[in-house]
């Protein structure tokens, strides 16, 4: 799997943030390294953020998620001698939630970590989520694995890890997993339909 590739996954990751996937034209050497103390980690383009909200079929109806004011992403890449990757994602942000009816979180934080451990094939990988997060499976394999391990369709978690074991088609153009199973789940999961509820 090519960096590339691997910095756009889209899957499991609600708005590409939740310490989320870069778009494709984010790849190493698009941003300069800041200086003191990064161990390599590099803020993620201004093209990470576009677009700047995201429609989600969820609660009954239709959810907006877009971009907070805290934008402060960075990321890291490392390719094993074994050509495994792995490429993390850390830093403040947060996310703003709308849905149809009014219903509106505000500056929700999301600043939990995301780091992918991709195989030199680039036909598995392991996904690994911590909170802050909220998540959204972007394909019906994923909405089908999470489901599967009793998991909301859009769902947030401030505490704990989500760890995910994917598996890709050998078809580089393809995007979406063949194969998507939830190996650990955070202890307490919230669904987003409820936050909203309450916000109302």
């Amino acid at each position: 799997m090519s960096i590339t590739k691997a910095l756009s996954l889209p899957m499991l990751v609600a708005f590409s943030l939740a310490a989320g996937a870069a778009p494709a034209s984010a790849a190493p050497g698009d941003s300069e390294p800041s200086r003191g103390g990064t161990r390599g980690f590099v803020p993620v383009p201004e093209e990470y953020y576009t677009p700047e909200s995201h429609d989600v079929e969820a609660c009954g109806s239709t959810v907006t998620i877009a971009y907070g004011d805290v934008r402060e992403i960075e990321y890291r890449e490392r390719v094993n001698k074994d050509g495994s990757m792995v490429v993390r994602f850390r830093g403040e942000s947060t996310v703003d939630i709308t849905r149809e009816d009014g219903a509106f979180i505000d500056e929700l934080d999301v600043s939990g970590s995301f780091t992918q451990h991709i195989s030199a094939d680039g036909q598995s990988a392991e996904f690994t989520f911590r909170g802050a997060t909220i998540v959204e499976p972007s394909d019906p394999t994923s909405a089908a694995g999470f489901a599967a391990a009793g998991l909301p369709y859009l769902f947030f978690f401030e505490h704990g890890k989500l760890t995910v074991d994917v598996g890709f088609s050998d078809d580089p153009t393809v995007m979406e997993p063949d194969s998507v199973e939830v190996v650990h789940s955070p202890r307490h999961v919230v669904d987003v339909c409820d936050l909203l509820d309450e916000a109302r």
